[in-house]
């Protein structure tokens, strides 16, 4: 064979496979016509449903929960916290009925830390810690208040090793500077109540060292040197 005739053969090879692909893939298609039409036509209509969904049921829900919050934040803001949290009828729902009713909007998981709040405030402590527990944040800070805040209510229960723990859950699930030596100022008054006072004298020494700039660090030397007495009798 001349290498002619082999250099126009190996040319040709390319051409054919090609050939061979398309009507295997013509045959495929032929074969799976109706599975593949259903499977493009409900992957549509998922997507026309989703937006359909978004643009005429949720929009407007999260619409509505911003304004109803609008009304109950400003009994929360006068003190009000009943009406703050129950509402006053259709017109005004309350934090407890925003949450029933858009739970699912942002409006409807913040109400959940506002009806928390309002309940720890009213002396319910066991159903504010159900709302901070549903209450869903990215914002460590205020996840932080939320957890400091079911320290509270657990400390108004008498269960104070609960109560300890969510305090210092509350200065460490965010570093600061503030906030952080406040919620351990709060545990170590629990650990000083349950006279572990190694735990406490170890918590005020983490606030004298890590915080030294907090107010709780200015005064932390003589609440160290009462954990020292009181861990020495």
């Amino acid at each position: 064979m001349s290498k002619g005739k082999e250099k126009k053969e190996d040319n040709e090879l390319p051409v054919i496979e090609i050939e061979k692909g398309l009507r295997k893939t013509e045959e495929f298609f032929k074969a799976y016509k109706k599975p593949l039409a259903y499977t493009v036509g409900g992957i549509a209509l998922v997507v026309a449903l989703y937006f359909g969904y978004s643009e005429f049921i949720y929009a407007p829900k999260v619409a509505e929960a911003e304004e109803q919050m609008y009304l109950s934040q400003n009994h929360f803001e006068r003190d009000s916290f009943n009406l703050a949290l129950n509402g006053n009828g259709t017109l005004e729902p309350g934090f407890k009925h925003i949450v029933e009713d858009f739970g699912s909007t942002p409006s409807g998981n913040l109400a959940n830390f506002y009806a928390g709040v309002c309940c720890l405030k009213l002396g319910e402590y066991a159903r504010a810690i159900d709302y901070f527990d549903d209450f869903k944040s990215n914002d460590e800070i205020f996840a932080a208040r939320a957890l400091s805040n079911i320290g509270a209510c657990y400390a108004e229960l008498g269960e104070l090793d609960k109560a300890a723990t969510y305090f210092e859950k509350a200065a460490r699930k965010k570093v600061n500077p503030i906030a952080s030596p406040q919620y351990l100022m709060k545990a170590t008054a629990v650990y000083m109540k349950q006279q572990r006072y190694d735990k406490a004298l170890k918590i005020y020494e983490e606030i004298k060292y890590k915080y030294p700039q907090s107010n709780e660090a200015r005064t932390i030397d003589k609440y160290i040197e009462r954990a020292k007495i009181a861990a020495s009798k």
